[in-house]
């Protein structure tokens, strides 16, 4: 049996909705079909003083695989993230007000690195959606998600295969989020993204580490 968690974040800043959301809740249901895998699906709060919390509690579930999904809305493509910088810091205020401008989330802590194959899973989510590795996964709560899973797997040598995956918004919300046409923002197929991401569960579950 796999464990395999599905986190997306909560509605946050201008925006009406978070596509995360709705991505996360249909992968999780083609995988609640599949008898090998126990499937645990969490929505994370948008606040710098619980995502350390929030993300350690995932650790009680003893995952195999965690795949975090963000809000990237100015974002092209699906992008697989390679790099957690050890910063906070955004424009926009966290959704309990708290703005942070170059804060270390570790005291004289390094940048982490994904150590997955990223090539091999963009080569397979592209398959679906035009997808993308990136090395900036913003210094905001995505990036933060990121930092603390990586770090709790490098420091407790964990064989937990995570990865951050940012996404646009979807088709699904073209008549729903009022920003997209406001702001021109990139768009992407939901059944694109979901597809490519149930490729990349379906890969981690194949390999060993």
């Amino acid at each position: 049996m796999t464990n395999l968690i599905i986190t997306s974040f909560e509605q946050f800043s201008k925006y009406k909705y978070n596509p995360t959301i709705s991505v996360a809740d249909r992968v999780s249901a083609i995988f609640n079909k599949d008898e090998n895998f126990n499937v645990i699906s969490e929505i994370l709060q948008c606040k710098y003083s619980s995502i350390k919390n929030e993300v350690y509690d995932l650790y009680k579930y003893k995952p195999d695989i965690i795949i975090s999904l963000g809000l990237g809305a100015s974002r092209k493509s699906l992008n697989l993230e390679y790099l957690a910088q050890n910063e906070y810091s955004s424009l926009s205020p966290d959704n309990e007000g708290v703005l942070l401008q170059n804060e270390p989330i570790i005291d004289r802590g390094y940048d982490l690195k994904n150590t997955l194959d990223l090539d091999n899973l963009n080569n397979i989510s592209n398959k679906n959606v035009k997808s993308e590795i990136s090395t900036n996964a913003g210094k905001f709560m995505c990036n933060a998600n990121f930092y603390w899973n990586q770090y709790k797997i490098n420091t407790q040598k964990l064989n937990t295969k995570f990865v951050f995956i940012h996404i646009p918004f979807t088709d699904k919300y073209k008549n729903l989020e009022p920003l997209i046409n406001e702001e021109k923002l990139p768009v992407l197929s939901e059944d694109g993204i979901v597809n490519a991401i149930v490729g990349i569960i379906n890969e981690l579950s194949t390999i060993k580490i």
